[in-house]
């Protein structure tokens, strides 16, 4: 009874409507997708066709979960993030496995913050990188729908048009009433002023890869999107729907990217299947076939990553444990005696961007590659290392 008092207590206190909401949306879109292929023989259809594609799709998993790290990890480091791989794959690890929940793409995010103990601005910038990925996505895919079109919905190309207009409209509109927002920050609420800190920094890093550097990204996006088409496609042949040819069915896929990055409910399910299911009809499709389409990607394509991705989450979870242990050993402002920690050990600096190793230490600080950091530059220190305030300099401004 107490177990049932606790477990409702706690929806209670995290039953946000931002999470509430698009749940309920992306159930109800599923279920309906899900109506449309209950027949017996679209069950043994599916059954069918997640027997013979389901090794080629894990196989293709690999590749792209690669290339969709190296995009992320790319972007980072653009922006001035710079953290060790492994604590870069358990983050995105944790974010590729929860990425078709509401928001579930920034849990990596969450979990970088933990693993690097990223200050709140550093946060905002991998932030910033992963909403990038959704841009470069979104560009990609716009310009297959744009090109090639959609024979059974033929609105498609300026419904997107607008809809993009749209969205360029609104943060533009964003951008100006953070400006405003900072003319008047000194009359703010505090929680409102840290609103306005946090997206201008989202706004300024967003801006900063709107160079051509960032493009190069276009082409591992291109493979991974490629990839995911791929999976798409030998289902549909799995399904026995040959008519579809290659063009027609990565314009279904980017049809598909577009409505989930487009529509402003932030989830993936459900608002991935719906868009499937128009698409697919278009090119002639029947409504029962395009549910089963649908939900075969949905079954192998996520199964599939969650798999290799949690695969991964496990094998690195004592990462995030020793990050904890961490961040609970830096609370207040017990560094301890300098002159007991030991030479050898890692020093971190901003980002838990590795400085160097410990030649000596004294009372006063800590010597590191020929340089001296005073104590005050020290913020904590554990078993896994020495960890400098992000304030700290790693170079010439060491004392002594």
């Amino acid at each position: 009874m107490d177990r049932a008092k606790r477990a409702v207590r706690w929806l209670a206190d995290h039953a946000h409507a931002n999470i509430v909401l698009p749940t309920l949306v992306a159930a109800g879109l599923l279920a309906y997708v899900a109506s449309l292929a209950s027949a017996p023989k679209n069950a043994a259809a599916l059954w069918a066709a997640i027997e013979q594609v389901w090794w080629l799709v894990l196989l293709l998993t690999f590749p792209y979960l690669a290339a969709r790290l190296y995009v992320w990890n790319t972007l980072m480091r653009e922006l001035g993030i710079e953290v060790p791989f492994r604590e870069a794959l358990l983050a995105f690890a944790g974010g590729e496995v929860t990425k078709s929940l509401p928001a579930g793409v920034y849990v990596e995010n969450y979990l970088l913050k933990r693993l690097a103990h990223l200050d709140e601005q550093r946060t905002v910038r991998s932030s910033a990188a992963t909403t990038a990925i959704l841009g470069l996505e979104a560009t990609l895919a716009l310009l297959v729908v744009l090109v090639v079109g959609i024979p059974g919905v033929p609105w498609v190309r300026w419904g997107l048009l607008v809809v993009v207009g749209v969205w360029l409209l609104l943060i533009a509109g964003l951008w100006g009433l953070v400006r405003l927002g900072e003319e008047r920050s000194a009359s703010l609420p505090g929680w409102l002023a840290r609103v306005r800190r946090d997206t201008a920094e989202f706004l300024k890093d967003g801006r900063a890869l709107l160079r051509w550097r960032t493009a190069t990204n276009f082409v591992p996006t291109a493979l991974y999107m490629f990839v995911y088409g791929v999976d798409l496609y030998v289902i549909i042949r799995a399904l026995g729907l040959p008519h579809l040819g290659w063009v027609a069915v990565i314009t279904v896929y980017a049809a598909m990217v577009l409505a989930v990055i487009l529509v402003p409910i932030p989830t993936e399910i459900g608002i991935a299947e719906i868009s499937a299911l128009g698409a697919l009809t278009g090119f002639g499709v029947g409504h029962h076939q395009a549910a089963v389409v649908a939900l075969a990607l949905r079954i192998l394509a996520t199964g599939a990553t969650i798999l290799v991705a949690g695969a991964v989450f496990l094998a690195l979870r004592g990462e995030l444990r020793e990050a904890n242990r961490g961040a609970d050993a830096g609370r207040g402002d017990d560094t301890g005696d300098t002159e007991a920690i030991p030479a050898g050990l890692h020093v971190y600096g901003a980002g838990r961007r590795l400085v160097g190793t410990i030649e000596s230490a004294n009372g006063d600080g800590i010597r590191v590659n020929g340089h001296t950091f005073p104590r005050a530059a020290i913020a904590r220190v554990d078993g896994g290392g020495v960890y400098l305030r992000d304030d700290a300099g790693t170079r010439d401004e060491a004392a002594g």
